[in-house]
């Protein structure tokens, strides 16, 4: 073999290693933690309401706000200012319903959290499941979402992933999974 080949082959295989190196250290490996968070956001903003009554008598009232306030956690990329954007839907006559909405938790520098909530509507209790993101560093949050809810009043006694409300994780880094698994 002639140096050239030689000096090309030697370029080519160190190239090929500082690309496997740098593709390697741009991820962490896999982990699982348990997570939770406890959080008030009773400051309502814009506010919009309407109720409808239905052939039987039954009367619903559509809700659609902002609601602030303060999340807690061990965690530091569930603590900070939290805002969610929700929609409910309730049937006043029993109130029994639905929320949905979108949340996002800011804390300290880069540590963030963003998802969506949906929960189930009895009592003023609701309870369903929130999903989200976490930065500082990356990953998936999957949790149970419980809190006393009043569309007027916001959510209060709130928590992400707590033994009386369920369970949460977080999952980070790469993962491997069967073939047609979903992605999120």
């Amino acid at each position: 073999m002639s140096r050239k080949r030689l000096s090309l082959f030697v370029l080519i295989a160190a190239a090929a290693l500082i690309g496997a190196g740098v593709a390697a250290a741009g991820h962490r490996a896999p982990s699982v933690q348990a997570t939770s968070a406890t959080f008030d956001a009773t400051t309502v903003a814009q506010h919009y309401m309407a109720t409808c009554s239905v052939n039987g008598g039954d009367t619903f009232q559509a809700t659609r706000a902002t609601y602030t306030g303060t999340a807690s956690s061990a965690d530091p990329r569930l603590t900070g200012a939290i805002r969610i954007r929700a929609w409910s839907l309730v049937d006043t006559t029993n109130g029994v319903g639905h929320v949905f909405g979108i949340w996002h938790i800011k804390g300290t520098g880069v540590n963030r959290a963003h998802g969506t909530l949906n929960a189930a509507l009895a009592g003023g209790k609701a309870s369903g499941l929130a999903r989200g993101f976490v930065r500082g560093p990356w990953g998936h949050l999957v949790a149970s979402f419980g809190a006393s809810f009043d569309p007027s009043a916001g959510f209060s006694a709130g928590e992400l992933g707590s033994s009386t409300a369920g369970a949460g994780f977080l999952r980070s880094g790469r993962w491997c999974h069967p073939p047609h698994w979903p992605s999120s």
